[in-house]
């Protein structure tokens, strides 16, 4: 399902946007786990120099932006891919978020190819290399 989400710097997305990328979203709390994972993104977006391929991290629990930004500071190391916020919890009702956090892979038609609970990054490139 498309969404739209703003990013703790206020740029704005809308999934449908994106048609034509592989998408690798990672749907997130405030949380060691999801820390976890994003850290996991970040290796893979150092790995991985694919022009169609976009790494996102949605709040998806409606977290304030001080909370995310506050929660992001304290990550050992920062994360470069875009952090968006979803203060409406649209995301997490659009997708009925189970784990956390929830790893989803997108391919360019928009079809969600992949919906995971959190997976190491070898294991996530093997599957977006796949795309």
């Amino acid at each position: 399902p498309d969404f739209s989400v703003t990013s703790i710097n206020g740029e704005k997305l809308a999934l449908s946007s994106l048609k034509g990328k592989v998408i690798l979203m990672g749907m997130f709390h405030i949380c060691v786990p999801c820390m976890n994972q994003a850290l996991e993104f970040e290796k893979i977006r150092k790995q991985l120099k694919r022009d169609d391929l976009v790494i996102i991290g949605v709040n998806t629990n409606g977290d304030s932006k001080a909370d995310v930004v506050d929660y992001l500071s304290k990550f050992p190391s920062p994360v470069q891919f875009s952090y968006y916020l979803d203060p409406e919890m649209s995301v997490f009702k659009a997708y009925v978020q189970r784990d956390m956090p929830t790893v989803i892979i997108v391919d360019k038609k928009g079809v969600i190819r992949s919906r995971t609970p959190p997976m190491d990054a070898d294991l996530i490139i093997q599957r977006l290399n796949k795309l």
